[in-house]
């Protein structure tokens, strides 16, 4: 490199400097991000969940909360840390809608012709807090797609949702640990 280039790189590399020092430096956020607005898929206390029961096709799972933990309908112990990340993940995942729910739309969101996999919350009492029907992931795998049974929108959930749910099929199958 010559000495006229080297000098036209110092001049340009001290421009840059002397402007960035004049306008207050580099930009660094200086709050969070703002939290997405509307209400959780669940939007109550998760000490009032008592018990989930999701279907997957064919296969069935139902947790129950007793005093010494979650058990499964058998009454077989389940790591409590599992199942609470998937009551955690549904009062934290604050939905988008995505589309009013019509027969053409559904298929495209895994939500039709019929809905192979399904989440239901209850109370103690049995009293359903929550109920979805769960469809495919969005196409950049950032959320996945629910409708609340009963309702009329298309909700993309965060893909927090589907991760949780997976580490539940992951101890039912014996491929992770309990």
């Amino acid at each position: 490199m010559t000495v006229r280039g080297t000098a036209v790189l110092v001049f340009l590399a001290s421009a840059l400097a002397a402007l960035t020092l004049l306008e207050g430096g580099p930009v660094i956020p200086s709050a969070s991000p703002p939290v997405p607005e509307g209400a959780p898929l669940l939007d109550i206390g998760t000490a009032h969940v008592a018990r989930l029961e999701w279907e997957r096709g064919a296969d069935r799972l139902t947790l129950v909360r007793t005093p010494a933990g979650w058990n499964d309908a058998a009454g077989q112990p389940w790591p409590d840390d599992v199942v609470q990340a998937v009551v955690d993940a549904l009062t934290s995942v604050r939905p988008r809608t995505v589309a009013p729910a019509n027969a053409g739309d559904l298929a495209q969101y895994g939500l039709a012709p019929a809905t192979t996999e399904r989440l239901r919350v209850l109370d103690d009492t049995g009293r359903e807090l929550l109920a979805l029907d769960i469809g495919n992931r969005n196409p950049a795998w950032t959320g996945v797609y629910v409708r609340r049974v009963g309702a009329d929108e298309v909700l993309l959930a965060g893909s927090l949702l589907r991760w949780e749910l997976d580490k539940l099929r992951s101890v039912r199958e014996g491929t992770a640990t309990p």
